[in-house]
């Protein structure tokens, strides 16, 4: 997995390869059904498992211990924080405006108020969206791209769109905003994937925060609220 350029055509053809594995199962999980993206991001997850042991490591992916784990949490969370009332108050309802079409999350309205679904979808939000989604969008595709093209700054920020793309198509279900916004919300987590020397712990624990916070206000029934503070 890691970022140098292959040496032998062998290796060329397996990271192609294993590219567009991942790309076509990430499009894959675009069926309007969240279960269905449940499921699919554990067989993407096992996938990536296979790839990693037999040509890396997961620590050539950024598992990797931080300097200091206190410090990790705190960014994280601030990031998180500060990540998703932007895009629930700000990007999503100027993106619905300029589309026309409304981010559709109904699929999680028996959250609110829901105390059991609340901890359910709490517990998916980390284990499949924090942990499971960054292993294959920034720690997959981003590193894979990196291996493929180099590790240039240029190369590093094609690796970022390329895994934000597939990981805005898989949330097609929430609609065309719903797929740009959550496009663009990956596109920042790989931005926090470089930022933090690769190491995909502060990418997966910012995810993380980013849906504690968004299930905290579809529990408590407030983000419809927060949508139309400024819109």
């Amino acid at each position: 997995m890691s970022s140098a350029p292959p040496n032998n055509y062998s290796r060329l053809w397996h990271g192609k390869l294993s590219l567009t594995v991942l790309v076509l199962l990430a499009l894959g999980l675009t069926v309007g059904i969240p279960a269905a993206g449940v499921i699919g991001a554990f067989v993407i997850a096992i996938v990536v498992s296979v790839i990693a042991r037999k040509y890396g490591s997961f620590q050539d992916m950024g598992f990797r211990s931080p300097d200091s784990w206190p410090r990790l949490l705190g960014t994280t969370l601030v990031y998180g924080l500060i990540i998703q009332l932007a895009f629930t108050i700000i990007i999503e309802p100027g993106l619905e405006r300029l589309t026309g079409d409304v981010v559709d999350i109904s699929s999680f309205d028996g959250v609110r108020g829901n105390f059991v679904n609340f901890l359910l979808l709490m517990g998916l939000g980390w284990i499949v969206g924090g942990l499971l989604e960054e292993l294959t969008f920034r720690g997959f595709i981003v590193g894979r791209v990196r291996w493929l093209l180099g590790s240039g700054r240029a190369a590093t920020w094609v690796a970022v769109l390329v895994g934000a793309v597939p990981f805005g198509v898989a949330h097609l279900y929430q609609g065309l905003t719903g797929m740009i916004a959550t496009g663009m919300i990956g596109f920042v987590l790989g931005a926090v994937y470089v930022r933090h020397g690769f190491n995909l712990w502060y990418a997966v624990f910012t995810h993380g925060f980013i849906n504690t916070v968004g299930i905290i206000t579809l529990y408590l029934d407030v983000d419809r609220v927060m949508n139309r503070w400024f819109f």
